[in-house]
């Protein structure tokens, strides 16, 4: 008898801990759930909101822009500027929202020989790191409670988000009784050997429900963030995020100079560093669509050769000039040098740029300008079409912007130099990877 009640006290005691962990995921949401109803112009947790930025804000094309996914890379074919990005963050309690970003990158120039545009730029032996760190504001959520019958947005999402509790408490439960059920079929001599019973169960259970508890937190998320997408309960979102990204060079291109034909030619190995600030201000209508506006200002080591203030010189011109230092110009793969008086700058440069998707639209608008300082007065401007392709999931998969861009429109030094066209097209692609940042 003694035995018997032993027996069922440990059965009993097996049961009530099996229910405080399912339940206990389950009032979390419920408490998540609580919280956001009681907030006046609330819609979906804080954690489903990142879910919904990751979608609209997934427009990330070239380096620096705002991803929410553990990878991203982007390319731009008219600087033939690869990078391979990782941000290190995880997810921070049951309903964080994302306060901040840190990523590191590798930024290469990929393309060999020249630059096809106006930039007349080399872009071997260029690699770098890039660290990148972001930080973000509150997100902004107005509505419209419009008083007719059944449709102040407030109250359908609080009553659609108690729907989505209730099918997951019927999961949960469910693989919960399976679960448990298995583990009667478990045989301690084939399955586990050596290791004690309880133990091993104990351990099982463990990995169970912290699985459990992870899978279905991710869902809850993902389902209001979809429900809110579908049904464009909202006025407007906005948020804005500041980021300061450094590149540090590991390996950068070196140039043969001379001041003269008549004097031999010096390596220079530039250090070209750069340092960028970026601040975006993100609009999202259920009307009108989405816009971004960003604004950057950066400051780059440069040379004067980079702002072309020293004349190219091949084997055959450098000869006609009388040059004496022709092995070394011989001796160079591009077979290329320059002449003058080399000189090391800082150029700072601003930058603003605005993207506009309408509403329920996968191709979008974008407008660059850009206006460099010093030395190098160059005023820059792009055209670009954006078009972000979803996959079967109908997540983004592959960011692709088509691009005219303009060189040198004020024509400073268009025509001392004769450096040719000025207007270039060329293509961004930005690819998102991996799992969403929660």
């Amino acid at each position: 008898m003694r035995y018997l009640l032993l027996i069922f006290l440990i059965l009993l005691t097996r049961i009530v801990a099996t229910a405080q962990k399912q339940d206990s995921i389950i009032a979390a949401f419920k408490q998540v759930n609580k919280k956001v109803t009681n907030q006046k112009t609330a819609l979906i947790s804080n954690r489903a909101m990142n879910v919904f930025l990751a979608d609209k804000t997934s427009y990330a094309g070239e380096n620096g822009d705002l991803s929410y996914y553990t990878n991203y890379v982007t390319f731009t074919s008219s600087t033939g500027i690869l990078t391979i990005n990782h941000n290190f963050q995880k997810a921070a309690g049951l309903d964080e929202p994302i306060k901040k970003l840190f990523s590191v990158g590798v930024k290469a120039n990929i393309m060999d020989g020249l630059n096809a545009g106006f930039v007349d730029k080399h872009f071997e032996n260029e690699l770098g790191l890039t660290l990148n760190h972001t930080w973000l504001a509150k997100v902004k959520t107005s509505i419209d409670d419009n008083d007719k019958a059944n449709t102040r947005q407030k109250h359908v999402m609080d009553a659609l988000r108690a729907g989505i509790i209730k099918s997951l408490e019927l999961e949960i439960r469910y693989k919960q009784q399976a679960f448990e059920q298995s583990l009667n079929d478990l045989n301690p001599t084939e399955d586990f050997p050596g290791l004690n019973k309880d133990a091993a169960i104990t351990l099982i259970k463990a990995h169970f429900y912290r699985n459990l508890e992870e899978e279905y937190s991710e869902k809850f998320a993902r389902l209001q963030a979809e429900t809110l997408t579908k049904t464009n309960f909202y006025k407007t979102i906005k948020t804005h995020w500041t980021s300061l990204i450094t590149y540090v060079p590991l390996a950068f291109p070196k140039f043969s100079v001379a001041a003269s034909p008549g004097v031999a030619f010096n390596v220079k190995h530039p250090y070209p560093f750069e340092l960028l600030l970026n601040h975006t201000h993100f609009w999202e209508s259920s009307r009108f669509g989405k816009l971004f506006f960003t604004l950057s200002g950066k400051l780059a080591a440069s040379n004067n050769i980079k702002s072309f203030e020293l004349v190219k010189t091949n084997l055959t011109d450098y000869k006609k000039l009388g040059g004496t230092d022709t092995l070394h110009l011989a001796s160079l793969k591009n077979a290329e040098g320059y002449l003058g008086n080399y000189t090391t700058l800082i150029t700072p440069s601003l930058q603003a740029r605005i993207v506009y998707f309408s509403h329920d639209s996968h191709v979008g608008i974008s407008l660059l300008a850009q206006q460099n300082f010093g030395t190098n007065k160059l005023l820059n401007a792009r055209l670009g079409i954006p078009v972000v392709l979803i996959n079967s999931k109908k997540l983004p998969a592959l960011n692709i912007e088509f691009q005219v861009s303009f060189f040198d429109l004020t024509k400073q030094i268009s025509k001392q130099r004769k450096l040719g066209n000025n207007t270039s097209i060329g293509v961004g692609i930005g690819f998102p990877m991996s799992r969403i940042m929660y």
